[in-house]
C-alpha cells in the first residue's frame, strides 16, 4: 500500500506541476481579448469633440521591428485652426504625427500619399496633450500616426479633433 500511495502522490505532484507550468508559459504575455476597450470608451466619453477622432493599440510591424505603430485616417471637411487632444497608456511616451492629405485616384481606388505635416509631439502617457494644428483649405482629411519604442504591444493611444481652445 505504501508503494501505491507514493505512486499516487508522485502522479498528483507531477500533474499539479504540469498545470502550474502551463499556466506560467508564454501565453501570459499575450494581450487579452478586448484589451483596452473600457479605457478607449472612457477616453471617448471624456475627450470627444464634434469632429471625431480615433486610436488603438500600437503593434509591431514589418517596416520597423523595433517600434510599435498605429495609424488612423480621418476624412472630415476640416479647414482652419483645430487642436488634437491626445492621450496614451501602458508605456512612458508615444510620438504622434498629424498630416493633412488630399485623396488622389490610384487605379481603382484612392491614394492618401499626398501629405503635409500639420504637427507632432511626444505624449507623456497618463496626461492629455493638446497639439495645435492648422488645416489648409481643400484637404480631404488628416492622418494621425502613433509610434513608440515600447515593444510590448500593450500601448494604447486615443486622439480627438476639437475646435482650437475648446475644453476637453
Amino acid at each position: 500500500m505504501r508503494i501505491s500511495r507514493r505512486i499516487s502522490s508522485a502522479a498528483v505532484v507531477t500533474a499539479v506541476g504540469a498545470v502550474l507550468l502551463a499556466g506560467c508559459s508564454s501565453h501570459e504575455d499575450a494581450v487579452p481579448k478586448n484589451y483596452g476597450q473600457a479605457w478607449m470608451a472612457q477616453m471617448s466619453s471624456q475627450l470627444a469633440g464634434d469632429f471625431g477622432g480615433g486610436g488603438g493599440r500600437l503593434t509591431l510591424g514589418d517596416d520597423n521591428p523595433k517600434k510599435t505603430t498605429a495609424s488612423i485616417a480621418l476624412q472630415y471637411d476640416l479647414n482652419g485652426p483645430y487642436d488634437i487632444l491626445a492621450v496614451c497608456r501602458s508605456t512612458t511616451t508615444v510620438h504622434l504625427t498629424i498630416d493633412a492629405f488630399t485623396a488622389t485616384k490610384d487605379g481603382s481606388g484612392e491614394s492618401l500619399s499626398t501629405k503635409e505635416r500639420l504637427g507632432e509631439a511626444d505624449i507623456n502617457c497618463g496626461a492629455t496633450m493638446r497639439i495645435p494644428i492648422d488645416v489648409p483649405k481643400n484637404r480631404d482629411g488628416i492622418t494621425v500616426d502613433a509610434s513608440s519604442s515600447d515593444q510590448s504591444e500593450r500601448t494604447l493611444f486615443d486622439a480627438f479633433i476639437v475646435k482650437r481652445g475648446d475644453k476637453a
